[in-house]
């Protein structure tokens, strides 16, 4: 999938000056066959052009090329020219990258860069990150087609300050207090729907000083809103004694700018770009807290050693920057909290060291707390749950990188429920996999360490489920064996001209392709793909084959917006019809259509 980068600023000028050679010859000769372990990584034994061959790059590595982009950086408001600031050139299908500074003229030069389609993005501290051909805030910027030996010059960025926001957090008496954090949040599309997350800003957390004091800042603009947290014990020692531990029965609740723990009655902040919004003082929302207590075991009924016991709010979601707080398993297996504000908690046991190990034992309980003490938490753990399988290929060919370099992943289901991150499995030389320690309903995914030479996953199939659509329950002590991971390197492409109502080729637009099944429509779906146009209003998807494609090419797409099946039921009727199998190229233009 290509995928643009979301950062932030306007679009300035690009002057393209060619110097290109052309590109290297293709082979047809056929990889051995599959299954089999390959120790080259050159696809049909051809090493094209700047590229060494797969086996003498470290994985991750990106190769070399000669194309070359330079440009200058410089202050939106001023125009003068801002030295040390990074710029980075990031291919899009994982094939090079580049990274240089500015000197103090704000000049820059990224070389040795391969031919491919790039994002390339600047940004400098206290101001605001921007990505080339980004217009507005929260949506992509335009790629740039670069090809073998050419060099692009005045590929130019002029940063925005970022704004802040400065004030004051307080008890309910008015007396300052220190070491709160305060976050600064807004809406954005996150798995499928606008929810309040972290603004990702360079300076958007804080901790008050001894005056109650905060600055947020490096922020983009845009709306937001400031949320101030306290806690007794963020993290409770395993040498802390349940019996020694007295904390308060009284605390703070989460409080949300002008002192509300009511997200629905905060107050939203707009800033603008290099504006501080001073005296945003609030006081924190005073209320009854409790902890949990209790104990964990193993499955064999014995004290759980060595253990971490996470907390998350239940309601966090994907929230960027959420608060979380932990405690130690004692020996004896018993657990206490920090005192917790009323609400719905997501508790999870896990190994201080390797979760991922099969004989690693975990678990995940919610409870909710409502100002008291929840006493007696009996938690059971279990061996995590454990996906296994092979991979292999739809024409029995072996791909070209070795097993190692691949990775599968089981993606939770629920974008919502606080979780942690399950180390991804490891395939073998034999071409086999396991995935351990899982506590959810996942779905499967890969990945590959350097480029495979256009190999893509078609589908993870357990009998006639695709665990790559379906999301399988994989909770502790829960095995699935006999996995298929099917990979392809059949591509089915979609490419075209983006124009408007004059025929005029469009580069501030975001493209989507998505499935005409809505059951398809789900969180982080593989079906459903955005591009943004290049600087000649060209862009190109790669798709999964399904029956029915609509495409549509819209302006002022948020981030994430296109995985909202709100959205897309109202993009269905202007989109226009896709026709694709698989292993086809075709050409679709667009019109820039509104949706409704």
């Amino acid at each position: 999938m290509r995928r643009p980068l979301a950062l932030l600023g306007p679009l300035l000028a690009l002057a393209l000056t060619a110097r290109a050679s052309p590109p290297g010859p293709q082979s047809g000769a056929m990889p051995a066959p599959f299954p089999g372990s390959v120790t080259g990584g050159v696809m049909g034994g051809v090493v094209q052009p700047g590229q060494a061959p797969a086996r003498d790059r470290q994985p991750g590595e990106p190769r070399e090329g000669a194309a070359v982009i330079r440009g200058y950086v410089v202050a939106a408001d001023t125009g003068v020219p801002l030295r040390r600031a990074q710029v980075r050139a990031f291919a899009m299908g994982g094939e090079g990258s580049g990274l240089a500074q500015t000197d103090a003229e704000g000049r820059f030069e990224i070389a040795k860069l391969p031919a491919g389609r790039y994002t390339v993005s600047a940004q400098r501290s206290g101001y605001v990150a921007q990505s080339f051909g980004q217009r507005t805030p929260n949506q992509p910027g335009t790629p740039i087609e670069i090809g073998d030996g050419q060099v692009i010059e005045k590929l130019n960025f002029a940063l925005a300050r970022g704004g802040a926001i400065s004030g004051r957090v307080v008890d309910e008496f008015g007396e300052p207090v220190s070491s709160a954090q305060v976050t600064v949040q807004r809406y954005a599309y996150m798995g499928g729907a606008r929810r309040l997350v972290g603004a990702g800003a360079e300076g958007g957390t804080d901790r008050t000083d001894d005056l109650g004091q905060f600055r947020l800042y490096g922020l983009p603009p845009g709306e937001y809103y400031v949320m101030a947290t306290l806690r007794a014990f963020e993290f409770v020692p395993m040498s802390t004694a349940a019996t020694s531990f007295a904390p308060p029965s009284d605390g703070y609740a989460p409080t949300y700018y002008p002192g509300t723990s009511n997200v629905g009655e905060a107050r939203r902040l707009t800033v603008r770009a290099g504006q501080e919004l001073p005296n945003v003082t609030f006081a924190l929302t005073a209320t009854r807290v409790g902890r949990i207590l209790g104990r964990v075991t193993t499955s064999a009924g014995e004290p759980y050693v060595g253990g971490m016991l996470m907390v998350a709010p239940r309601d966090q979601g994907m929230m960027i920057g959420g608060m979380m707080s932990g405690a130690q398993v004692r020996p004896d297996g018993t657990f206490q909290t920090a005192p917790l504000a009323p609400g719905a908690y997501t508790l999870t046991v896990q190994p201080m060291g390797n979760r991922s190990h099969p004989d690693a034992e975990v678990a995940r309980v919610d409870v909710s707390v409502n100002g008291e003490d929840v006493r007696d938490v009996f938690i059971v753990t279990g061996r995590g749950g454990i996906i296994r399988g092979r991979v292999v290929t739809d024409d029995g060919t072996v791909p070209p990188f070795r097993p190692q370099q691949m990775r599968i992943f089981a993606q939770p289901d629920d974008p919502t429920r606080p979780g942690f991150g399950v180390a991804p499995g490891t395939v073998r030389d034999d071409w086999t996999f396991e995935v351990s320690g899982l506590t959810d309903r996942v779905r499967l995914r890969w990945s590959i360490d350097m480029p495979g030479g256009g190999w893509s996953l078609k589908s993870a199939m357990k009998d006639s489920v695709d665990l790559a659509d379906v999301a399988a329950d994989v909770g502790p002590g829960q095995v699935v064996e006999d996995v298929e991971v099917v990979l392809t390197r059949k591509i089915t492409e979609l490419a075209g001209v983006v124009t408007d109502d004059r025929n005029v080729p469009v580069t501030d637009a975001t493209v989507v392709v998505f499935p005409e099944n809505r059951d398809l429509w789900t969180f982080s779906s593989r079906y459903v793909r955005t591009a943004r146009p290049d600087v000649n209003g060209k862009y190109t998807v790669r798709l999964t084959p399904t029956d029915g494609y609509r495409a549509i090419a819209v302006q002022g797409l948020e981030q994430g917006e296109a995985l909202d099946p709100e959205f897309l039921g109202r993009a269905q009727e202007a989109a226009a019809t896709a026709e694709i199998r698989e292993g086809e190229s075709r050409t679709l233009d667009l019109r820039l259509a509104t949706v409704k």
